[in-house]
């Protein structure tokens, strides 16, 4: 027995350093695995602590800061000025100063002026940063602006322009008051949607076009019917009735089904008005884009 013994249990001392240190590794990594928990809790609290800290510290350094503000400029006294009349466009530092107004406000004004900022009336000045209430309602009588009205809303003499609608592209189109990029490509769409435009008052359908804008453009606009591409109403197909905006859906199912019974060979568009769907309105609407050959 103490031989069997002896030669399972026992051990070179390669071996038993290997065990030892083996041991070690197996004590440490259980230390780890309990302590760690509470040591990361310990610096998460730490740290929410020291952030808890400063973020008071900060309001009350920001509290501090809006109390000695307003104890400066909220005394209860209005600032008492010294007006005399003066044009905002044209007086000089100097003058700002002599009516009394702060020196920080009087920067403020010039800066203003220097970057081609203009006072255009009274209501100008006020919107100016800085000044206050009861400051502007003391110059507000003595404030005289020369050729106010002549200068508020100089606008250069509004181009003449001539837009052929079926033809023109988005160069031409941007040029018209209130058509920007965006707007000259909705109405070159819908023109080869529609395969041309019979009449102005159709870009009123124009996605993103207001009636404002249209009034705006009506009188430079006009229509050279004869680029208009039609649909040989006995050849087309579904496909391509229901592609077009006016023709889509019924109607160009009604069409087609039409066209059946008169074995695909309509002699007149006038033929046409003996569908149901199509009412006077529609048909003045869609026969501009029909044709029989």
């Amino acid at each position: 027995m103490k031989n069997l013994f002896t030669d399972y249990f026992t051990f070179s001392k390669a071996q038993q350093r290997g065990i030892l240190v083996l041991l070690i590794l197996i004590v440490s990594v259980s230390l780890f695995y309990f302590l760690a928990p509470s040591l990361i809790q310990s610096k998460t609290i730490q740290a929410d602590d020291t952030l808890e800290a400063l973020m008071t510290q900060i309001e009350m350094d920001t509290l501090r800061e809006n109390k000695s503000y307003s104890d400066k400029n909220n005394s209860g006294q209005a600032t008492e000025l010294s007006p005399f009349f003066f044009d905002p466009n044209t007086l000089d530092e100097a003058g700002f100063r002599k009516l009394g107004l702060r020196e920080k406000l009087v920067s403020t004004i010039i800066h203003y002026r220097n970057k081609g900022g203009k006072f255009y009336n009274s209501e100008s000045l006020k919107r100016i940063y800085g000044l206050r209430d009861d400051e502007f309602q003391q110059l507000e009588p003595y404030i005289h602006i020369a050729h106010a009205e002549q200068n508020r809303y100089q606008q250069k003499p509004r181009e003449i322009l001539s837009i052929e609608l079926n033809s023109a592209d988005t160069t031409q189109l941007i040029r018209l008051p209130g058509i920007g990029s965006k707007l000259s490509m909705n109405i070159i769409r819908l023109r080869e949607q529609l395969g041309g435009f019979e009449n102005v008052n159709q870009i009123k359908e124009v996605y993103g076009l207001s009636a404002e804008t249209f009034e705006d453009i009506k009188a430079s606009l006009h229509v050279n019917k004869s680029l208009i591409k039609t649909l040989n109403l006995n050849a087309a197909t579904l496909y391509e009735l229901n592609a077009h905006p006016y023709l889509h859906g019924e109607i160009a199912r009604a069409l087609v089904d039409y066209r059946k019974t008169q074995n695909y060979k309509i002699e007149n568009l006038n033929q046409i008005r003996e569908i149901a769907l199509i009412n006077e309105e529609i048909f003045r609407k869609i026969v501009p884009y029909l044709r029989l050959q």
